[in-house]
Parts: C-alpha cells; structure tokens; sequence
C-alpha cells in the first residue's frame, strides 16, 4: 500500500506490441503492412440510461466500443506495473452500423471520444478488422468473447 501510495515512477514503458489473457496486441504503425492485423480492439461497457432529467428508472445496459491500438503503455508503480491502451475510438452513432446479413461494419474514419482514449489492457477484447475490397473507409469487424 505504500508503493502505491507514492505513486507512479517517472518511467512509461512503450511498446510496440503486448500480450495479455493469451492475446497478442500490436499498435496501428506495427500492423500497417503486415497480412496479419492485431490492432483492432472492442470494449464493452456499463451505461446508464435516462429518458429525461425526471427520469426515476434508469437502464443500464452494455455499449459496445470499436478501435484500434494507438499505443501501449506500461505504467510502473514501483512493484508492480499497470498496461494501458491508447486507442482511436470510432463514433458509435455515426461510424458503427450493422449490415443485412449481420455483420458489424466500422468506418475507421469516423474516431471520436478523444477525452477518452486510454483503457485498461485487461479489459480489451480483440476485433478482427477486415478491409472490404469495396468500401475503403469501411471494415467488418469479428470480436472475441474473452
């Protein structure tokens, strides 16, 4: 409790690439070029919904997030060390839609929530990118249920 206590070091690790829960991770610059592409990430989160400022029975229920890894950083904290993705979020009312056969289509040139662009890497689950050879602004995109 004291090390955490003192806080950070003044040391950031930076990678390129990082595996954790027996997913190998790369950043955006590393996968450009390369036939297999590891940098798409999802996130599921808890929101809560409200219908209005009166509203006494909020919803929560789970918002899916789409991206890619930015950068990876190790935060140390003197005996122990915390991995944080950087990521480019894409905006979910405008660059996520689901197409007729089911499959979720993201537009990797619509990123939005730049306030918000670190999470956990513990919580990051893998999403297949897939470049359509028609529509180059969109991919499809394959998430993991780990």
């Amino acid at each position: 409790m004291k090390r955490l206590a003192q806080g950070l070091t003044k040391i950031v690790f930076k990678y390129c690439s990082y595996r954790i829960n027996g997913v190998t991770y790369n950043t955006k610059d590393r996968d450009n070029g390369r036939a297999t592409q590891n940098s798409g990430v999802s996130l599921v989160a808890k929101i809560m919904q409200l219908s209005s400022a009166k509203d006494t029975n909020p919803i929560v229920s789970d918002m899916m997030y789409y991206g890619y890894v930015e950068e990876i950083w190790e935060l140390d904290y003197h005996d122990f060390r915390v991995p944080l993705f950087k990521c480019a979020w894409v905006k979910n009312r405008s660059g996520i839609k689901v197409d007729d056969l089911g499959f979720t289509l993201v537009n990797l040139n619509r990123i939005g929530f730049k306030d918000d662009s670190f999470i956990l890497a513990s919580l990051a689950k893998t999403s297949v990118l897939h470049r359509g050879p028609y529509r180059s602004s969109l991919v499809c995109c394959a998430c993991n249920s780990l």
